[in-house]
């Protein structure tokens, strides 16, 4: 679908975002007839996928879903920290919430065309007219449940805009609730199981989001809707369908997990070839173990992108691959390289993340366990730095005194003390830079030709300098939006697609629902499957042994609760979009001041409960809106 998507959405969204000021945050406008053709409602229905292009693959999007969780902080650069400590910057000014609120409801729009137009369509086959207007109703569905778990009460159009507008109002939680689950019910029997055209909505993809939504309108109403009923609810009781309750929510969360697991989607055997990057060498990460690509048996539905030229202007590509890397292209036998990625440092994992997978077997480290980390994070980095090329950056002959780029020891390396001894090259190829993940201790890393950085249990760790210890600077790198395709080193527009849904997490959605129905067994079967799909080393002598040992009593308990499927959750989601989202639906925001040291109140953080539990508005919309904060008010605490 790449192609046919990526061209056409241009034509779609000039029309149908036409009017801006406000409508570019609630409405658009469309005047042209060209919509009552089929070629016009095609290119609508292409300019509504492509519209989520601009929220997911976005620096922003990955900011407000990770960042400041119990699982990611913030590294030494960017100016979006303050996503992290929940400092005076995230304010209703921030363009982090500006810029969904404003692409969503550009797609709402489109959606509302689409659905409103379609049938004075003629000459379009019924069936393939029908799949359309549930694709849009998916599509409608996904922009909503995003809004409203961040923003709360948000205005609800399900008509075309016309034209501009100042008037607008805060629809409840639950009214918007309702709307999502009727748009996915009614979308599910005329989607097809299987597209011909990667990346369009499916009869899976709408079941796995349906189930989502359902699991998360389970835990509501939080205490702070039934103390502000006006604002959030549309009446003293959260309003469902008839019949409905958040037990039976759970229930029906759980069903339609179910029917997604049932297939055609198969978990893939090997963790790591979840990510496996689309093309060229697997580079210094190790990404994966076996041809990739992104239509693999586990992805359910993605957000589709291109490394076809031309198609992009300057940050119009899929840009997470920037988001957390290390700092590495300052190491002797090192040069920036595409492989390794151009490292914005903006996030790391916090040390409760660090610690969060059983990666081996035992306190040798001989034997892994839990491959999940590996297929998360990078732990070696190889010599580069005479290569040359476009993805190359040329580092020239020395960066300072007493130290050569290419050399080991001359000098010694920056930052801490000597890692290698007597002048040894670096040849391509060689280990440059070796992150172990456990204590490894002075004789070895003195004996080592290589830089190795050693993890330590506390935030910030106490000998960053003088031992090699991770750093705001040094840490983990996340490897599963690598893009080793991009044209130069310093190429922004990545290619790769944003793997929105997959069965890994339709597992974990009907654990979560299994164990809020109360049946406790039921959920840790559903792990227990991830677990030991976990613990799959391509075939390894250790294989059936490890299966048996990470599901076994010291590994994995034999009564499940909420925390522990948070921290599952952890193992098979990291940096997958999901984090923020699941502390808001689950309700353990307690995590983020227990785990995240930069956030938390006791050292120096800004996180509040009370507060941040919603995205402010963006303050443009209540500017714009007739009656100001009378008629759109403002969340709590902003």
């Amino acid at each position: 679908m790449k192609n046919l998507q990526l061209m056409s959405w241009g034509l779609a969204l000039a029309a149908l975002t036409a009017c801006v000021n406000l409508d570019e945050q609630l409405v658009g406008t469309v005047t042209t007839t060209y919509f009552t053709t089929p070629a016009g409602l095609e290119a609508a229905v292409d300019g509504d996928y492509a519209q989520l292009r601009d929220v997911f693959g976005r620096e922003e999007s990955f900011a407000v879903t990770e960042f400041g969780t119990d699982l990611t902080t913030n590294g030494d650069q960017g100016g979006y920290q303050f996503e992290n400590t929940y400092a005076a910057g995230l304010n209703a000014s921030a363009p982090h919430y500006q810029f969904p609120w404003q692409s969503f409801y550009r797609g709402i729009n489109t959606s509302n065309t689409v659905i409103e137009r379609a049938p004075a369509v003629t000459g379009m086959d019924s069936g393939v007219k029908a799949s359309r207007i549930a694709e849009v109703k998916f599509l409608r569905a996904l922009s909503y449940f995003w809004l409203v778990q961040m923003y709360g009460p948000a205005p609800l159009p399900l008509t075309e805009s016309q034209g501009a507008s100042n008037v607008a109002h805060r629809s409840p939680v639950d009214s918007i609730y309702l709307q999502i689950a009727k748009d996915l019910r009614e979308a599910i029997p005329d989607l097809p199981v299987t597209q011909s055209q990667v990346g369009r909505a499916t009869r899976g993809a709408a079941r796995h989001l349906l189930a989502k939504v359902l699991l998360t309108r389970a835990y509501h109403p939080f205490a702070y809707e039934t103390a502000n009923t006006d604002l959030y609810l549309s009446g003293p009781a959260f309003l469902r369908e008839p019949g409905a309750t958040s037990a039976t929510d759970f229930t029906a969360a759980r069903a339609e997990a179910d029917s997604v697991i049932a297939g055609p989607y198969t978990l893939l055997p090997n963790y790591v070839d979840i990510f496996c990057a689309p093309m060229g060498a697997r580079g210094p990460g190790s990404y994966c173990n076996v041809p990739a690509n992104e239509t693999n048996a586990e992805v359910i539905w993605s957000v589709q992108f291109t490394t076809t030229a031309g198609l992009f202007n300057t940050g119009g590509g899929n840009a997470l691959f920037v988001q957390m890397l290390s700092f590495y292209d300052d190491r002797q036998g090192m040069a920036r390289d595409c492989n390794n990625g151009r490292g914005f440092r903006r996030a790391r994992p916090t040390l409760y993340a660090r610690n969060l997978w059983q990666r081996w077997t035992d306190s040798t480290y001989a034997t892994v366990l839990d491959t999940r980390y590996d297929g998360t994070f990078q732990s070696v980095w190889l010599a580069n730095w005479s290569n040359s090329g476009a993805c190359f950056q040329s580092q020239g002959a020395s960066r300072g005194a007493g130290y050569t780029v290419g050399t080991c020891g001359s000098g010694g390396l920056p930052t801490f003390g000597t890692n290698c001894t007597n002048g040894a090259a670096f040849v391509v190829g060689d280990t440059a830079i070796f992150q172990p993940g456990h204590l490894v201790g002075q004789a070895v890393r003195q004996a080592a030709k290589y830089a190795i950085y050693e993890p330590c249990n506390a935030e910030p760790c106490p000998n960053q300098t003088t031992v090699g210890q991770y750093d705001i600077f040094r840490y983990p790198t996340m490897k599963k939006w690598q893009d080793e395709a991009r044209p130069d080193f310093n190429n922004l527009d990545g290619g790769r697609d944003v793997l929105l849904m997959r069965l890994g997490e339709t597992y974990l959605l009907a654990a979560e629902a299994a164990l809020g129905a109360g049946d406790q067994a039921g959920a840790r079967a559903y792990l227990v499957t991830l677990r030991q799909r976990a613990a799959n080393c391509g075939g390894c002598a250790a294989e059936a042994a490890n299966r048996a040992l990470i599901v076994d009593a010291a590994h994995m308990p034999a009564t499940i609760d909420l925390e522990y499927i948070l921290d599952e959750r952890g193992r098979e989601l990291y940096g997958e979009f999901t984090r923020w989202l699941d502390l808001a639906r689950t309700g353990l925001w307690h995590r983020i001041v227990d785990d995240n040291w930069q956030a938390s109140p006791s050292h120096g953080g800004f996180f509040n409960e009370a507060k941040h539990h919603l995205r402010p508005i963006p303050q443009t919309q209540i500017d714009l809106t007739a009656g100001g904060t009378r008629a759109f008010p403002q969340n709590p605490g902003y």
